[in-house]
């Protein structure tokens, strides 16, 4: 006789976005995608190759509104060997913030979509990757929030 126990297992979210704007101007500005993370997980670099895990990526959804200007900015990641990938790794810890400069084509307020992917791990587990949607509100120009 075996007994099975009825529980559910938490589904583990290690990693907590947020999505503000920050203003240069009436002309353009900066979508603010900052990740904060658990204590013992990671995510990882956009430039991290293509043979160890997922990269953090971003897309913008196509609009009249704006436009986007250059790479999303990233800070200096760390950079460690990981038996895991047997791979050189590009992650971030604790904290970072992506920034992506857009370009207004007009003074109106808009909502700013878009999606990111990303993958998160410890020292001994991987989650598979995730997307999530996002969106941003966009002032008027001329207003500072």
């Amino acid at each position: 006789f075996m007994a099975v126990s009825g529980f559910s297992q938490t589904t583990l979210n290690p990693v907590k976005w947020e999505w503000t704007y920050e203003s240069l101007g009436n002309k353009e500005g900066y979508v603010i995608i900052k990740a904060i993370i658990e204590k013992d997980w990671h995510i990882y670099s956009q430039s991290q190759s293509s043979d160890g895990p997922i990269p953090t990526s971003f897309i913008f959804a196509g609009s009249t509104d704006f436009e986007p200007v250059d790479k999303t900015l990233e800070p200096l990641a760390e950079k460690a060997y990981s038996d895991v990938f047997d791979t050189d790794v590009i992650s971030f810890a604790n904290e970072v913030i992506f920034k992506q400069k857009i370009r207004r084509k007009n003074a109106k307020a808009f909502e700013l979509n878009g999606e990111l992917e990303f993958m998160a791990c410890n020292n001994s587990m991987c989650l598979p990757p995730k997307t999530i949607k996002f969106s941003v509100q966009i002032p008027a120009a001329g207003n500072s929030k």
